[in-house]
């Protein structure tokens, strides 16, 4: 019932295989990119049970100096990415693992 009533940024489908991305930019610090990180562990979790699959992307300055929450993140999200990692092709490189392009 959970993961039925979000709405996803992106959703990619091939082969009965799926995959939800995440994409979001804070420019300023604050509770919210506190929070985030730990919504998405919990929402890859859900996913995974699901056997859907989960890429978050963020970025911006309010990532500068919060090493704990980033940490947790590349520990219990699988996919997590910043802008430079996608345009230099991680990205493409989890699609095409992922599907078998």
């Amino acid at each position: 019932d959970d993961i039925a009533n979000r709405q996803a940024d992106l959703i990619l489908l091939k082969d009965k295989k799926c995959v939800n991305i995440e994409v979001n930019f804070f420019n300023g610090g604050g509770s919210k990119p506190e929070e985030i990180i730990d919504s998405y562990i919990n929402r890859q979790s859900n996913l995974k049970e699901n056997n859907i699959g989960f890429i978050l992307i963020t970025d911006g300055n309010c990532w500068k100096g919060t090493t704990n929450q980033l940490t947790k993140g590349f520990t219990y999200i699988e996919y997590l990415l910043n802008y430079r990692m996608t345009k230099s092709g991680a990205l493409d490189e989890i699609i095409s693992k992922t599907f078998g392009e």
